[in-house]
């Protein structure tokens, strides 16, 4: 058959058979893209190769968003993205270092809410928390002692924090 002959509904029958077949395509590394986008954020795991993570990091480009990249992949340094690429050795790596840095990032807000909470009484009318935190001491405490024992599988080297891959334009 010459290119002529081929209808548009046969065209159109080609090209979503190859889109899908480019999109399930696995080259054996995992992909975590964190988006964020007009104030959305959200995750997307269903990337299984370095052709529709470039797609996906072509279509939130700096004005409509910023992609971060973790990934096991270690030849990401070509990726042209707007946000951060990261290589990480497992997925399971990437969940602890998330809950990891989430207690030690919040920790702190948490006990600023609860000690302007408690001081409530010798702050002007105004300035007063209209509502009382929804965490407790003990809450912040069993934080603290989650956080410590991250800090003590970090150290030990049981979960790594990710890497940023240098990529050959970050010199610009």
């Amino acid at each position: 058959m010459t290119k002529e002959e081929f209808t548009i509904q046969k065209l159109v029958e080609m090209r979503n058979d190859i889109n899908n077949r480019i999109e399930n395509y696995r080259d054996g590394y995992f992909y975590i893209c964190e988006i964020r986008s007009y104030g959305r954020n959200w995750k997307e795991r269903d990337i299984h190769n370095t052709h529709t993570l470039q797609e996906l990091c072509y279509q939130y480009y700096g004005d409509d968003g910023i992609v971060d990249v973790y990934s096991n992949n270690p030849n990401l340094s070509k990726l042209d993205n707007y946000g951060d690429v990261c290589f990480i050795p497992t997925e399971e790596d990437y969940e602890t270092w998330k809950h990891y840095s989430y207690l030690k990032n919040s920790i702190p807000r948490l006990e600023e809410e609860l000690d302007t909470w408690d001081n409530r009484e010798n702050v002007p009318f105004r300035s007063r928390p209209l509502f009382a935190p929804i965490y407790s001491r003990e809450d912040l405490e069993k934080q603290r002692l989650d956080l410590k024992h991250y800090e003590d599988l970090l150290s030990k080297g049981e979960f790594v924090k990710p890497v940023r891959v240098e990529r050959v334009y970050d010199e610009d």
